[in-house]
């Protein structure tokens, strides 16, 4: 075959339509094996997603004949190159493993890099050979490695991972808790497991899995933690045992508003109210129990749940003896927005507590908003039926006290020239002084 006949061969090969490259594949198939190979690997360049794709079909009925020239494409310059041969050796499958290792050169870093890609997509063998480059000396490869572990279905994967959340390096530990995300329910069990011999450092991030499906029998460990775990171990619990929807679970938050830690009180109102369990027999008993930090975040999570039958008791609260909790309540009924709480409100206008009198009026300030009654425009004093009388002079109603109609300017009301008392129409004498008028 001559020069022209390959460039016009490598031409349709690469066409952007479909009927010259299918003509020319199947013209290849009649090459030797040595002669096409090559020519198939040297156009993975390409960008062309539809190209890839046939000269992929092409290259995997070669089966393992095409290793050789695979493996040499993951040394080329070009990185798509690179990243096709890639793919292509991954969709070999592992029938192709123990052959492909035997080509992979040593110390090429590229084809480290690479061939972590392929390996894991293959499985089987594959995954064990992928743990082990977990030590690679490089760093480059060995995040590739963990990052690239989330592609493999093989629940022994979990563990190797489980292990890289102990490594002193923090990217290795972040790309493994990535990859676990992934995978981690392949072998649920081992996650749970490893929260009672992980270090510290470890649990924070077995417990962030935990907590994407959390169970009932998970509260017992969730608890110990929160109560022995350093701070951050700490929330990250509480939120996991957000998410177990048990009575056990919700009875624990509400325990831990009493916390003295501020952190936590906080993060267990916020996990309570992720729960969405609105008014609760544990809430009731906090807000009338002993600690203040119990009652004051338990009636600011009451009068959030927006429940009519809790105003009774956010009122009781208005007389509580810390100043914290009176204003949560003024919150809590702000909340509610019932009208009853108008005069209980009012009352508290006149606390000792500059906090409990703002709350309070920012709570009235919201229950009139939402009040048909004092929303619609008031009738000024003098304007009201009983207020008016007819001007002597136009006849048209104006304010009894007005001196001059504001219509006609006649003047309304007389004085009394010698002390100046104002006086009616059709009085004979000034009331004051007894001046005749």
């Amino acid at each position: 075959m001559t020069k022209q006949d390959i460039a016009r061969l490598r031409k349709d090969l690469t066409s952007e339509k479909s009927e010259p490259r299918k003509k020319a594949l199947n013209q290849l198939k009649n090459w030797p094996a040595a002669e096409a190979l090559p020519l198939l690997a040297e156009l993975l360049d390409c960008k062309n997603d539809d190209v890839l794709e046939d000269l992929t079909r092409g290259l995997l009925t070669y089966k393992d004949d095409a290793l050789p020239y695979l493996v040499r494409a993951l040394c080329s310059e070009s990185w798509n190159l690179r990243r096709s041969a890639s793919k292509i050796l991954a969709k070999l499958g592992t029938s192709s493993f123990k052959k492909l290792m035997e080509l992979i050169p040593e110390n090429e870093e590229d084809v480290d890099y690479w061939m972590v890609q392929s390996l894991s997509n293959m499985g089987g063998e594959a995954t064990q050979y992928l743990v082990r480059i977990f030590s690679h000396p490089n760093q480059r490869i060995r995040l590739a490695a963990v990052r690239a572990a989330q592609n493999v279905d093989d629940p022994r994967m979990v563990k190797a991972l489980l292990h890289l959340l102990e490594d002193q390096n923090w990217p290795v530990r972040k790309a493994a808790y990535d990859s676990l995300e992934k995978i981690y329910k392949l072998d649920q069990q081992a996650v749970v497991e490893a929260l009672d011999h992980s270090s510290e450092e470890a649990r924070f991030w077995i417990i962030k899995l935990i907590a994407m499906h959390p169970a009932p029998e998970h509260v017992g460990k969730l608890a110990r933690i929160i109560d022995s775990s350093p701070m951050e171990s700490k929330l990250e619990a509480i939120k996991a045992l957000a998410m177990v929807e048990t009575a056990e679970a919700h009875r624990l938050l509400v325990s831990y508003l009493a916390h003295k830690a501020w952190i936590i009180r906080k993060t267990a109102a916020d996990a309570i109210w992720t729960q969405g369990l609105g008014v609760s027999e544990e809430l009731i008993s906090a807000i009338n129990g002993s600690n203040v930090d119990a009652r004051y975040w338990s009636v600011k999570l009451l009068g959030q749940s927006k429940e009519p039958g809790i105003f009774e008791e956010i009122v009781k609260c208005l007389q509580d003896h810390h100043a914290s909790v009176r204003s949560a309540a003024c919150q809590a009924l702000g909340s509610l927005s019932d009208k009853r709480a108008l005069a209980p409100l009012m009352a508290v206008l006149n606390d000792e507590s500059e906090e409990v009198r703002t709350a309070a009026i920012l709570a009235l300030s919201q229950i009139g908003e939402k009040d048909d009654i004092l929303s619609k425009p008031s009738i000024p004093a003098h304007l009201r039926k009983e207020n008016t009388t007819p001007c002597p002079h136009c006849g048209k109603l104006v304010g009894r006290n007005f001196t001059f109609c504001p219509f006609c300017l006649g003047h309304l009301r007389n004085a009394c020239r010698k002390c100046g008392r104002v006086v009616e129409p059709g009085w004979k004498g000034c009331p004051d002084c007894g001046a005749p008028l």
